[in-house]
């Protein structure tokens, strides 16, 4: 006997398997420009329960098929037609019904594109804790906009727009910052005053608005990316927080050479 002549495997393995792998494809391009579907783990965890109910479906479809054949034709034919008529847009008093019909996978399926969206958001705003300035921003910015316009050449010109973006928001903070302090040094004192609520205010909230035009372009790169180019831009990082990206000499020292004196 074969592997295929068992009973159990052609009616509960093989239709559950060819479910999930199906479910997994179109999960994967469903996915592209949206998020990683194994981002977190709770993102994985719907991702498998989407693929655990597809098969389940499969399996309770391949087990229905014989009480198929029971049904008269005209219904075949009815239900067949049924399939080519438009269709309207469903409002929100069908959503529930078809969303139980599909034992809940269309409402995790938007649960699982919700949690990509987070997931996303969530990282974009760890990569940009530590930078404190425009400067270190406008830096770490240029070269990821360099870095993506390299690997993805067909996503020039959304690149360029959210870098525009988003340059201009930190030449906004960069002005805010340089005002606030020359007007806290105009004081008749040698120190600088305590900036007022205002200016605290101001600052801040162009500062805020600079990393959220930077997380936008930060976001492009993740949905976009993969995951072996972490490094690369956990690199980028710490280039532009580091004090090297501003005081180091863009030419190297040269080697001094030394001979010995022959006799």
């Amino acid at each position: 006997m074969t592997w295929y002549h068992h009973g159990w495997l052609a009616e509960y393995a093989l239709p559950a398997a060819a479910g999930a792998g199906l479910t997994w494809i179109g999960l994967a391009r469903h996915a592209v420009g949206k998020g990683r579907l194994l981002g977190s783990r709770q993102s994985a965890g719907l991702t498998l329960l989407i693929l655990a109910l597809t098969g389940a479906v499969g399996i309770v479809a391949a087990m229905a098929l014989p009480h198929l054949a029971k049904l008269p034709p005209l219904t075949a034919g009815l239900a067949t037609g049924a399939t080519a008529m438009p269709r309207r847009k469903q409002d929100d008093t069908t959503q529930p019904y078809v969303k139980f019909m599909t034992l809940g996978i269309a409402w995790f399926r938007e649960r699982l594109e919700y949690r990509m969206h987070l997931d996303a958001c969530r990282w974009c705003d760890r990569f940009l804790d530590g930078f404190e300035t425009s400067t270190q921003l406008r830096v770490f910015m240029y070269d990821l906009r360099n870095y993506l316009l390299d690997r993805h050449p067909t996503l020039t010109k959304t690149v360029n727009h959210l870098f525009d973006a988003a340059d201009e928001a930190m030449v906004h903070a960069l002005d805010v910052q340089t005002r606030t302090d020359e007007a806290r040094r105009d004081t008749g004192s040698p120190w600088m005053r305590e900036p007022t609520a205002d200016e605290t205010y101001l600052c801040r909230s162009a500062l805020g608005e600079a990393r959220n035009r930077c997380g936008d372009l930060l976001l492009h790169a993740y949905v976009h990316g993969r995951r072996t180019e972490q490094p690369e831009l956990e690199s980028l990082r710490a280039k532009a927080l580091s004090d090297d990206a501003f005081h180091s000499s863009p030419v190297p020292r040269p080697r001094l050479t030394f001979r010995r004196n022959r006799v």
